[in-house]
């Protein structure tokens, strides 16, 4: 079936809903309520307009309720949302559709098996973009509702728990984005120049996932390489030790180091241990210096967190500006006994960061066996 015959026309959402557009809904009378765009999930409520906001364009807003889905048209392009009975706002990154008929899909049947392929239909060019035609070419092959009903019967206990879980992850990772709560009495040193403790790595220009594939069968010790993606650690593949456009290729080994996010989403940082790394040019890896301190390299990444996005454009293709951070950040160095019962407290919430990253993997194995066999 086609797109239109299972549900009605395309609902896009708002032109000219600027951040200023927003800001001055403010002003306004009238209820608030959430506004999405792009996002991977429509749930977390970051940002309310106005009802009678206007656009930049002076238009009043759209506004949409009822019971239908929120598609990402680009940034996170293919993701969906169910919406019953709420009233919410959506920029242009984003629209909303309902279903034509009665005991035709469940919405929820329609998400958890044909995101993937909504996705797979994006562009990926920098970011990805959904149009309407890819949309509307799609060839959907829907069972019959009841047979929907029953695989929603076996899977809604798993998602219910994955949502949970899902919901978990992201406090933790709201705690694990604070600045160190600092109290400290003693101290290695006060208002130290960073650029004395930290040096840093720039990246390979032209190590791309091409450059990756060609190199594939050349022999040598492998290196993990890293980019500004934020999926999967920033992890792109592997690479031999070669020359890329006459360049020996820079790499980082058998020390501790900190990536830098270069651009895209712009000065988000991550904790190497050691291995072997190299990095495409969108990321920086820093590192300690030789000197007299005794410094853990984890917990100065925690406590530089909110300072490393200081120095991140306000674009949404943000870049870093690394040299501003060497010249102008000082940072306060206490005792190696206060950074190690600091970070434990930051290590305990990895801890169970990670526990439930493992627990989501299992379910949604689960899952998969669950559909298969109600499939067949």
């Amino acid at each position: 079936m086609k797109f239109l015959e299972i549900f009605e026309d395309v609902k896009k959402g708002n032109m000219g809903l600027t951040d200023e557009a927003i800001y001055k809904s403010i002003q306004n009378k009238g209820k608030f309520i959430p506004i999405w765009g792009g996002n991977k999930e429509h749930n977390s409520i970051k940002r309310y307009v106005s009802k009678n906001a206007k656009t930049k364009y002076d238009k009043l807003i759209t506004i949409f309720d009822g019971d239908g889905i929120i598609l990402s048209l680009d940034g996170s392009a293919g993701y969906m949302t169910h919406k019953n009975n709420q009233t919410f706002a959506l920029n242009h990154h984003a629209c909303f559709f309902k279903i034509k008929k009665p005991n035709l899909i469940l919405p929820e049947f329609f998400i958890l098996f044909y995101q993937k392929i909504l996705q797979e239909k994006s562009i990926s060019d920098g970011s990805k973009t959904l149009t309407m035609d890819q949309i509307h070419t799609i060839d959907f092959d829907i069972p019959n509702y009841q047979t929907q009903k029953n695989i929603m019967n076996h899977i809604n206990p798993l998602l219910m728990i994955r949502d949970k879980l899902n919901t978990h992850i992201l406090k933790i990772n709201k705690l694990l984005s604070l600045d160190l709560i600092e109290n400290y009495t003693e101290f290695q040193a006060k208002e130290y120049p960073i650029n004395k403790l930290l040096d840093y790595m720039n990246g390979n220009a032209g190590l791309t996932e091409k450059t990756i594939y060609q190199k594939i069968l050349e022999n040598g010790n492998r290196f993990i390489v890293l980019s500004s993606s934020t999926e999967t650690k920033t992890k792109l593949g592997y690479i031999p030790k070669c020359t890329i456009n006459g360049k020996l290729l820079k790499i980082f080994k058998d020390k501790k180091g900190i990536l830098i996010i270069r651009n895209g989403k712009a000065g988000t940082s991550y904790y190497l241990e050691e291995n072997q790394y190299t990095i495409n040019d969108h990321a920086y890896i820093l590192y300690l210096k030789n000197n007299s301190f005794n410094v853990s390299l984890k917990w100065l990444m925690y406590k530089l967190k909110s300072t490393f996005f200081e120095y991140s454009s306000s674009s949404a293709n943000g870049t870093w500006d690394m040299t501003g951070f060497f010249s102008t950040v000082n940072v306060d160095i206490p005792t190696i006994e206060i950074q190690t019962k600091t970070l434990s407290q930051y290590e305990k919430l990895e801890h169970m960061k990670n526990k439930s990253i493992q627990f989501l993997s299992e379910i949604d194995l689960i899952m998969s066996k669950q559909i298969l066999n109600n499939v067949s």
